[in-house]
């Protein structure tokens, strides 16, 4: 089963809705600076009305140590995704899950993957040009690549381009966000409906091709 990831959510009702969906894993973003950005305090909220086993992350970027902690210490979340330029020691010995994000433009950008080989999972993104919405990066530059550890892939990816991203990639899971938006922060519920059913069939479909 291909993992999916529903990025930025903001709302309870969104929340629940990618939860009835059958999506593994909700993302809350503490970013700041970014239209889908939560307090700790909000997130926490949310993710603690998430049912196991649905994993919960809260996105950071270039946290501090402490920040680390007070996320760990809040008991909302199973898993930090680290979205900066973090030192990798930062991803060491953590009490939760750990996801390390690289934003790709070019071959040299999945290079930075070799520092991060203990982190749980590799999320490889576009580098986006607004914070509002992102958009799919060069795919054929994983052609032949083979990483350290299982990768999500994101940018851009809704019900139009996840079935070919999904074909040629053939990554672990996906990270949706603004491609399932009606605006920023804004799940729309069809499109979540049809990105999720557009996973299940390429699922299916590759059962079939394995029989």
């Amino acid at each position: 089963m291909t993992f999916v990831k529903i990025c930025g959510l903001t709302r309870r009702e969104d929340v629940e809705r990618a939860v009835e969906l059958g999506a593994s894993a909700l993302g809350f973003i503490l970013v700041p600076g970014s239209p889908r950005r939560l307090s700790l305090e909000a997130a926490a909220e949310l993710a603690s009305a998430v049912p196991p086993p649905v994993c919960r992350v809260a996105v950071m970027m270039d946290p501090g140590p402490v920040e680390v902690l007070e996320v760990e210490r809040c008991g909302a979340f199973d898993t930090i995704q680290f979205h900066g330029s973090e030192d990798p020691s930062l991803l060491s010995g953590r009490s939760l899950g750990t996801i390390k994000a690289f934003s790709v433009e070019t071959g040299k950008d999945l290079e930075k993957t070799g520092r991060y080989g203990h982190a749980g999972l590799f999320l490889l993104d576009s580098r986006k040009k607004n914070l509002a919405a992102g958009e799919p990066f060069d795919h054929s530059l994983l052609a032949g690549k083979t990483f350290a550890r299982p990768f999500l892939l994101a940018g851009g990816l809704g019900p139009e381009n996840l079935p070919r991203a999904l074909e040629t990639v053939r990554p672990f899971g996906v990270d949706l966000n603004s491609g399932v938006e009606s605006a920023p922060g804004v799940k729309d519920r069809d499109r979540m409906a049809a990105a999720l059913a557009a996973v299940k069939q390429f699922d299916r479909s590759e059962r079939r091709d394995q029989q």
